[in-house]
């Protein structure tokens, strides 16, 4: 896990998403990465332009995503993407389809003209077509990406990536920087190309690096719970799943060390098989490893009955400490997954001690 965490390092917030694309999980998705933007002053100008382009890019995948309405499995590793990474100076929204190559020429060559615009031909342009309802239904020049256009003040970056017969892989990225003076990409669209291989190829379903806090640790389990939902409902195993979630970020809450008053850390979710799998790792105080690793290593080594009966007895505590308390979320963990459970730590060249837990839901 430390090797995931080294290669979002540098970004204060990533979200990737590569699950279900439903309405249900666009104010989510806003709401997270609000909490973050929020805070940090240069940053907070941008709210509205990221409300937007959040909200914009999203719809897109869910308009134009072929993956689920054509029901085409013959695509091994490929998924719909989304992905909000923030950096100190701008936001960047990036997205990936599956389209048909028979689209991609129209696509191209309308990006590539509503690119070459300046911000008063871009205006004429929305106008036009805003007026009279000219819309390509695949996704060419509409009012969205004119508008996305807009908003940034930078050109879409794309490219498209050639997958099964037929079929080929359109990334876009949209930037957002603090300053108009900014008037480069910082993001290297090739390198989101790699990424989004690489989490397929691994089954990530989700994933998120940055401030564990409580507002957003509730964001990232609605959006769990979206994604598991069906038909509105959400059954009682995954419920369970839900429950193990929230007590592997609660555990990075408690043990997770503050860089620049931030409890950084990095947690992916995995379908394998239609297995949950999750992750979580993130740094720790070196006062705190000790302790931290005998209460690991005395509870892998108790049966699931001692478990559960260490579990009652300090749930029937009205006199918990905090140490208790984090003892307590990891018989939670336990009780949940049979105890097979798995955790680990490494320290790293500058000295500092990452904690990585791993389990699979049952």
């Amino acid at each position: 896990m430390y090797g995931l965490y080294k290669e979002f390092k540098d970004e204060k917030l990533s979200l990737v998403y590569l699950g279900v694309f439903s309405n249900d999980i666009t104010p989510t998705l806003i709401e997270l990465s609000d909490v973050y933007i929020s805070k940090i002053e240069r940053l907070s100008k941008l709210r509205r332009k990221a409300t937007y382009l959040i909200a914009e890019s999203f719809q897109n995948i869910m308009k134009h995503g072929i993956l689920e309405k054509q029901n085409i499995s013959a695509i091994r590793h490929a998924k719909d993407f989304f992905q909000i990474t923030i950096l100190d100076d701008r936001i960047v929204i990036s997205s990936a389809n599956v389209l048909e190559n028979q689209f991609i020429s129209e696509i191209d060559v309308n990006i590539d003209y509503i690119n070459s615009l300046d911000s008063d031909n871009l205006k004429a342009l929305y106008h036009q077509k805003l007026n009279d309802g000219i819309l390509s239904d695949k996704g060419g020049a509409g009012l969205g990406l004119i508008e996305m256009v807009r908003k940034s003040g930078l050109p879409l970056n794309k490219r498209f990536l050639p997958m099964s017969d037929g079929f080929s892989l359109l990334i876009l990225s949209i930037e957002i920087p603090t300053s108009e003076d900014l008037k480069e990409h910082k993001v290297d669209i090739d390198l989101i190309g790699a990424r989004y291989k690489k989490l397929v190829e691994a089954d990530i379903l989700m994933l998120y690096k940055g401030d564990f806090s409580s507002s957003s640790n509730n964001n990232i389990i609605n959006m769990l719970s979206s994604n598991l939902a069906t038909e509105g409902e959400i059954r009682s195993d995954q419920v369970k799943n839900i429950v193990a979630v929230i007590e592997v970020m609660q555990n990075v809450s408690k043990h997770g060390r503050k860089i620049n008053e931030y409890k950084d850390g990095i947690f992916a979710l995995s379908t394998i098989n239609s297995e949950l799998y999750i992750r979580c790792g993130n740094f720790i105080n070196r006062d705190e490893y000790e302790s931290l690793r005998a209460t690991l290593k005395s509870i892998k080594s108790c049966s699931i009955e001692e478990i559960k009966t260490m579990y009652r007895n300090r749930l029937s505590n009205s006199y918990l400490t905090d140490e208790d308390n984090s003892g307590l979320g990891l018989l939670e963990i336990a009780r949940f997954t049979g105890n097979s459970f798995e955790y680990s730590f490494e320290e790293t060249p500058g000295g500092e001690i990452f904690y990585t837990i791993n389990l699979k839901t049952i």
